[in-house]
């Protein structure tokens, strides 16, 4: 998932029959992919240790945005009162200097980090023996989910209530809402970005001024905790009012019709790859740099807030068609394991992924698939479909090849319920696990020989710096027929994020916005639940101005309908990055579930129909 980056070198025949309506229960018969049932003493052992250590890295993320909230507040305030007639840009770079030589001491040496884990551990050890003594034990339970069946016509896409009515009232007066242009997107996205920033400026002096004399309130305000705590409230406003949406809308709309920016962004794009000609800009790099600086002790924090926060807008997740009974999904966990800290072992920074692309097209190839590499180190391969599905929609799958720094195969630590680094180095699963969970996911289904559509997989360059490989490819790169696009990048596995904004960073970005009821939609919430997993549907974004590859004109253009899907990975780009095996096995079982119930669909003209 992009969010923030940096980059560092080292020295036929169409079948038609109709299939029967989904029973109202599947029975789960247990094999040799269930987990190794364990002693009661095992489970509750197990359950402390969890605990302890999932609150221990709470802890230490606590800790670390503790430390930097204090000093970034402190530090800047006593250099400008000893020297009170500083110029403005000489007080901004001191705040800026100080905010990032704080979050890389946190990340090189981690004073916040210690203590925050130890008091963390303390607490959680606590907290494990009292789950523990209750019966309350984690499980990977691969007991089918059933969804509420509804009808699609009663499913509505969410909107903002100001966006709402400004395209009612649109209708009212025009006949219809604006055109969705270039400048249109482009006004959302600023004014919601702006909405979030204004309510990150505006909170913490309203909290300062209502604290009165309580010296502790208003001290937590003034310091960087205010800010982090008004994006999120800032999020909330933006997804439920959506003030700034609106007014960016209008105003985009009052430019295109000027004539400025009234398409949106299509195919075009430059004929041949430059290589070092595109490298990003110094500004641009300036930018990802001080974000790849505060990614631990802030961004990691504010993302996890904003996950949390975006709970507010769940929806019940539902089912619209009807799917025919299959065989529960099934993949091997200890090969998945195996497979993902190979790939996540090859260095493979933004820009440098020549590796990373030569073992992709080794291992597409060797599972029958059609590889091809573009200049810039794209990877494409084809798997035809299994007769009779010909008529299928096409089920694209993709995650992307780069990782936000090097990875080092010597920091990988495998344990008994999750992977991680020593704390010094990055995991590598954003993108890497969804590397391993789509090839997984497609051995599995070939292994087990379950019918399928045709299936795509793409394998992007250089997406952390803003999603510059995705952005380059044109929709015929990856197909020609209606396709279902899964970008496995997005975080919790059980979350299904049916908007994401356009990315602030990629010129070439576009929102996309989907209902329950679209099939792209239905695959993902049918496979999820196959596989045990019980959807959190949202719209709201992760984060303003963040993304992924399904936020490109190639991956979202009409024919190819894309959204982003969870991976499972926890504290992207910083050293405390994990993912849980549990969590990585269960994208995988989701990713077997894209690809076997597409064949309950068909396509008909440029449309995709239920079979039945």
């Amino acid at each position: 998932m992009f969010i923030h980056s940096s980059k560092r070198r080292p020295p036929a025949a169409a079948k038609s029959t109709a299939l029967p309506r989904q029973p109202e229960t599947e029975t789960h018969q247990p094999g040799a992919e269930d987990s190794v049932r364990l002693t009661s003493a095992e489970q509750r052992a197990r359950t402390i240790a969890e605990t302890t250590d999932d609150w221990a890295v709470m802890g230490q993320k606590l800790g670390a945005l503790s430390l930097v909230a204090a000093g970034a507040g402190i530090i800047p305030f006593q250099a400008i009162m000893k020297w009170p007639d500083m110029p403005l840009p000489a007080a901004i770079a001191v705040s800026i200097g100080t905010l990032a030589g704080l979050s890389i001491e946190e990340r090189k040496l981690g004073l916040g980090k210690m203590v925050g884990k130890a008091v963390g551990s303390t607490l959680g050890t606590a907290a494990g023996h009292i789950k523990a003594g209750l019966g309350f034990h984690s499980t990977n339970s691969k007991q089918p989910v059933q969804l509420q069946r509804v009808e699609a016509e009663s499913v509505k896409q969410f909107q903002p209530l100001a966006p709402r009515a400004l395209r009612s009232a649109q209708n009212a007066l025009l006949g219809g809402p604006a055109e969705r242009t270039r400048a249109v997107e482009m006004g959302e996205l600023i004014g919601a970005t702006a909405g979030v920033m204004a309510t990150s400026y505006v909170l913490p002096k309203v909290v300062t001024a209502l604290a009165g004399d309580n010296a502790v309130v208003s001290s937590v305000a003034g310091s960087l905790i205010g800010p982090l705590a008004g994006m999120i409230v800032g999020g909330w406003q933006e997804n439920t009012l959506g003030l700034g949406r609106a007014a960016g809308e209008l105003v985009g709309g009052g430019l295109s019709k000027l004539g400025v920016g009234n398409t949106l962004p299509q195919n075009a794009v430059p004929a041949k790859f430059e290589g070092k000609e595109s490298e990003p800009g110094l500004l641009k790099s300036a930018f990802l740099g001080l974000n790849k600086a505060i990614a631990e002790p802030i961004i990691g924090p504010l993302v996890d807030a904003t996950v949390a926060t975006n709970g507010l807008f769940a929806e019940t997740p539902v089912q619209t068609m009807d799917f025919s009974p299959r065989p529960l999904p099934k993949v091997n966990r200890e090969r998945l394991i195996k497979n993902f800290v190979e790939i996540a072992s090859i260095y493979g920074p933004s820009g440098e992924e020549k590796l990373v692309g030569e073992e992709l097209v080794k291992r597409t190839t060797a599972l029958g698939a059609t590889a091809k590499t573009k200049e810039d180190g794209t990877v494409i391969a084809t798997l035809k479909a299994s007769p009779g599905y010909e008529d299928a929609p096409t089920v694209m799958l993709s995650a992307h090849q780069d990782t936000v720094e090097p990875t080092n195969p010597k920091a990988i630590r495998v344990s008994d319920y999750k992977i991680h680094t020593d704390g010094k180095h990055i995991l590598g699963a954003d993108d890497r696990a969804g590397i391993a969970q789509i090839l997984e996911g497609l051995q599995s289904v070939l292994e087990q020989g379950l019918p399928h559509p045709e299936v795509k997989l793409v394998f992007p360059v250089d997406e952390e710096r803003g999603l510059r490989g995705a952005g380059r490819l044109q929709a015929e790169d990856i197909s020609q027929r209606p396709t279902l696009g899964f970008v496995v990048d997005a975080l919790d596995v059980n979350t299904l994020h049916l908007t994401n904004d356009a990315v602030l960073l990629q010129p070439r970005s576009k929102k996309y916005s989907f209902s329950q009821a679209d099939p792209v939609a239905q695959i993902a919430l049918r496979s999820m639940a196959q596989a045990g997993t019980k959807p959190k549907v949202r719209h709201a974004p992760i984060l303003t101005g963040a993304g992924s590859d399904a936020n490109t004109p190639a991956f979202n253009s009409g024919l190819i309908r894309s959204l982003a899907v969870g991976v499972g990975e926890q504290n992207m780009h910083t050293g405390m990055e994990q993912i849980k095996t549990d969590d990585l096995e269960r994208a995988a079982l989701h990713v077997v579930g894209y690809i076997t119930n597409a064949c309950d669909l068909m396509v008909q003209g440029d449309e995709i129909i239920p079979r039945t």
